[in-house]
């Protein structure tokens, strides 16, 4: 009845699951044909395989061959089938023990329904912990059950042969079999594609109740995670498998919606990849790029448009339905029929614009009250794919009026809330109000404390719940809330208030700083510092006199529900949503972003997720890269160049510094060597295996090198390691030996570890920002420029080349390293004139000790106009 060819290439590790889950099938495995095909492994597949063979039977057949990848195997499995059904089950999965029985069933139900020739199983994900999830994108079709559906009317599509079934007289028939041109991955969907094209039929028997069971690897070792260096995948799969697909259902007719919904699902997954914050996309061959942008041209051609805009099977962003409408038109540039009004700003009476547009920018006229005016801040958001920009988002906050217009190309634009949505050619009162009331309406005035006494907030709040007699411990401790933050002692207590953190359970950052200058230089800001009561920084700060409030206490929801403002060296998810905003609404504070560091490199997947009031910056490149045109959707509003609070400090304790002691080794941390996050704040679980990773190694010998020890003793230095906190809970796995100093950013003051430092090495981090910042010599570690670029991170190359802007030398093995260390021993530590020269050009404007004064500055124009 049924045969499955399976092809195997070392999964070896993988094959007792599978003989378990055939072994435990509900249905007479008698009536499966099981065809092994093994791809010339050079693991222990094949010898499992025979074992397993002789163990069954004459059900169970083994082939081997010399590796010929995926597809040569599976046709070869494909020529032995016997079954009416053919499946291609993949080696490294299972099945549920009624998967047979259940696809039988079907069979016997509908198998004889006219034009029935392509059934689907549902699939389920196995996690690498064993755990089923019903996660998978398809599973939205199985919604509704087992059912035939007619793809003509709803289509929807199927990509995955290892939970399909074919009729096999019509693969013989048609002598359709696996294409080994496309490749590293949709062989699949091809196949699929050419058997419903040739079959001419448009049915798709769901099976819901039969599962599948498709393993994900942590490692990426399946061909799809393995896939993003293959140039096949931006060149063979798009000439052999989309447009061949595309090309032949054209001349039958036109194009059916189910092929079109097919190519459209890998193409939106391939442009997601590249804004997502981590993906391997980051590894593609650059040299494949010109020819992969004209593949797309040419299968957008025979895409309609509506496919583009109706495609639905996964969410996608609108700047990439945007750039497949508007990208690949290489006739003229694409000038957006509407602006999109999205915000306004209620202090400074200036409302933002946003429109699409490709190549060039477009003449803008702007008219406001008939008045001819220049936007107020402005700026360009380029999407850029695949080493191409294929979309822009003009972005403008212009001034408020009683009407506002805007022409592009010399045409008036109509001005509207949401995409392809415009309404009249003008952006008028009623228009604002709207949103003027919607952001009013997401500051829950329950949690606002305004001029509603407790007295009168109780008598109210007790008069409504006595009328409705409803109540329940999550409205009691709301009530609560409303009411304390009513109290005259707290009110009085967080009356405008200034809420500073750098991290849940660290301090030492930039928002302590500016903490410090605001209670010497500022007195009159009513200014609180958050931090977690076990922060070993805590006994240190409330030593000092700060005025601590406790992370995640009740006093520090009233600080936050009462702050004009809150300001933060960073902007973790928990830092910018500190409290459930679906609970007590949009925070009232300003929100400032301080920066941990410099930015070097592109951080824009991350950080166009967020929406500071204030976004601090500290060099000229920086500030341009992130206001200016470029992958930052922010502008010369929210962006200000101040230079760093702790800047300031660093400064001033490098002068008083009378000799420097140590070669500091600070590197910085690996995302893809951090298990998740612990609690949805800061702490990080541990991963298993740390110490066989290149990471741990390379700084394992370094920090043991009797040659660094050597250079270190000579020069009358001490040798300190300063890990990233992430990277702290590992040091054990380093082999430290007693002669290194072991610094502990939650304990050591950063600014004397630097301001002491005679050399710093480190790779990727922005501490070489601060080191160049007072005229330290350093070094860039950087052993691993492949696998740290290359996606799992959340940093992409950006404006800053180390070699052509940084402040040291960049190194990529430990020999060429300690030479530079040596080096810079016999010049007395003192940093080589190019680099010094490179630092005073990027801080030429920051390096004056004035940099906490103008972060106060800017915040304060926040509140008023007339300060901006």
């Amino acid at each position: 009845m049924f045969t499955a060819v399976i092809a195997a290439f070392n999964v070896g590790r993988y094959l007792d699951d599978l003989f378990a889950s055939f072994e435990a099938q509900t249905f007479d495995m008698g009536r499966v044909q099981l065809i092994f095909v093994d791809d010339g492994s050079t693991d222990d597949t094949l010898r499992r395989l025979r074992a397993w063979e002789a163990s069954r039977g004459d059900d169970v057949t083994v082939i081997t061959q010399e590796n010929q990848w995926v597809a040569a195997a599976r046709n070869a499995g494909l020529q032995r089938a016997r079954g009416d059904w053919v499946t291609f089950i993949d080696p490294d999965d299972a099945l549920d023990p009624g998967y047979f029985a259940e696809v039988a069933k079907f069979v016997d139900v509908h198998g004889s329904h006219p034009g029935l020739a392509l059934l689907a199983a549902h699939q389920m994900r196995l996690l690498p912990d064993g755990r089923l999830v019903d996660n998978h994108p398809h599973r939205a079709k199985f919604g509704s059950g087992s059912r035939i559906v007619n793809l003509a009317v709803e289509p929807i599509f199927q990509l995955s042969v290892n939970s399909a079934f074919f009729r096999r007289e019509i693969l013989v028939e048609r002598a359709l079999e696996f294409d080994g041109r496309v490749r590293p991955h949709f062989e699949d969907g091809h196949l699929i594609g050419r058997y419903l094209l040739s079959s001419n039929t448009h049915l798709l028997g769901l099976m819901a109740s039969a599962k599948y069971h498709y393993r994900t690897r942590e490692d990426d070792s399946s061909l799809l995670g393995s896939s993003f260096t293959d140039e096949g995948k931006y060149t063979s799969i798009l000439r052999y498998g989309y447009l061949d697909l595309l090309e032949r259902a054209q001349s039958m007719g036109p194009v059916p919606r189910w092929l079109e919904n097919t190519v459209l699902y890998e193409l939106f997954w391939m442009f997601k990849a590249q804004l997502a914050i981590h993906s391997l996309s980051a590894s593609a061959p650059t040299h494949v790029f010109p020819e992969f942008h004209r593949l797309v041209g040419e299968i957008l051609s025979l895409i309609a448009p509506d496919a583009i805009r109706s495609f639905d099977f996964i969410g996608v962003q609108y700047a990439i339905r945007m750039a497949l409408l508007h990208g690949y038109d290489g006739v003229q540039p694409f000038r957006s029929s509407y602006v999109r009004f999205t915000e306004v700003d209620e202090v400074h009476q200036q409302v933002k614009l946003e429109y699409w547009f490709t190549g060039e920018l477009p003449i803008e006229e702007i008219v406001v009250d008939d008045q001819a005016r220049r936007p107020e801040h402005e700026t360009v958001q380029d999407f850029s794919f695949y080493g191409r920009t294929v979309m822009r988002k003009r972005l403008l906050w212009v001034a408020r009026g009683r009407q506002v217009q805007i022409r592009l190309d010399g045409v008036l634009r109509s001005i509207g809330r949401w995409e392809q949505q415009p309404t009249s050619e003008g952006l008028t009162p009623a228009i604002v109000n709207q949103v003027v009331q919607d952001q009013r309406r997401r500051v829950r005035e329950r949690y606002a404390p305004t001029d509603v006494s407790y007295p009168r907030y109780l008598r109210r709040s007790l008069g409504a719940w006595w009328r409705k007699r409803k109540w329940s411990k999550w409205k009691a401790d709301n009530w609560l809330m409303a009411c304390s933050l009513r109290l005259p002692w707290v009110r009085r207590r967080f009356a405008h208030a200034w809420a500073l953190m750098d991290k849940n359970d660290h301090a030492n950052d930039n928002a302590e700083h500016l903490y410090r200058y605001l209670a010497r230089e500022q007195p009159e800001v009513n200014a609180w510092f958050i931090l977690e009561r076990t922060s070993p920084a805590w006994s240190r700060l409330q030593a000092e006199g700060f005025r601590l409030v406790e992370h995640g206490s009740r006093r520090w929801k009233q600080l936050l529900l009462s702050a004009d403002h809150f300001a933060s060296s960073h902007a973790d998810y928990y830092v910018t949503h500190p409290i459930d905003r679906r609970r007590y609404g949009q925070p009232r504070y300003f929100f400032t972003f301080l920066q941990h560091g410099v930015i070097q490199d592109d951080l824009s997947r991350w950080l166009n997720g967020k929406d500071p009031h204030l976004f601090v910056t500290t060099t000229e490149p920086e500030y341009a890269s992130i206001a200016g045109p470029g992958p930052y959707k922010f502008s010369d509003k929210e962006t200000k160049l101040t230079g760093l609070p702790r800047h300031d400090e660093l400064l001033r304790k490098r002068q008083a510094a009378s000799q420097s002691e140590r070669i500091v080794i600070i590197p910085t941390w690996r995302q893809y060597l951090v298990g998740d996050r612990v609690g949805g704040a800061n702490e990080r679980a541990r991963i298993e295996n740390f110490g066989t990773t290149e990471y741990a190694l390379r700084y394992s010998s370094l920090v043991n090198s009797d040659l660094l020890n050597q250079i270190a003793t000579a020069s009358g230095k001490r040798i300190a390691l300063m890990p990233h906190p992430h990277m702290r809970p590992y040091l054990h796995e380093f082999g430290l030996p007693s002669s290194v100093e072991v610094l502990d950013f939650g304990v050591d003051d950063i600014q004397e570890v630097l301001a002491s430092a005679a050399f710093v090495i480190t790779d990727y981090s922005s501490i070489a920002f601060d080191a160049a910042f007072v005229d330290i010599p350093l070094a860039y570690y950087q052993f691993d420029k492949a696998e740290f670029w290359g996606g799992k991170n959340p940093r992409r190359e950006g404006y800053f080349d180390y070699g052509q802007d940084g402040f040291g030398p960049v190194v990529a093995d430990e020999a060429a390293l300690l030479d530079v260390v040596r080096r810079s021993a016999e010049r007395g530590f003192v940093s080589e004139e190019l680099f010094a020269d490179r630092a005073a050009s990027a801080f030429g404007t920051t390096r004056d000790g004035g940099s906490s004064q103008r972060v106060y500055q800017a915040m304060r124009a926040l509140e008023s106009s007339a300060l901006q």
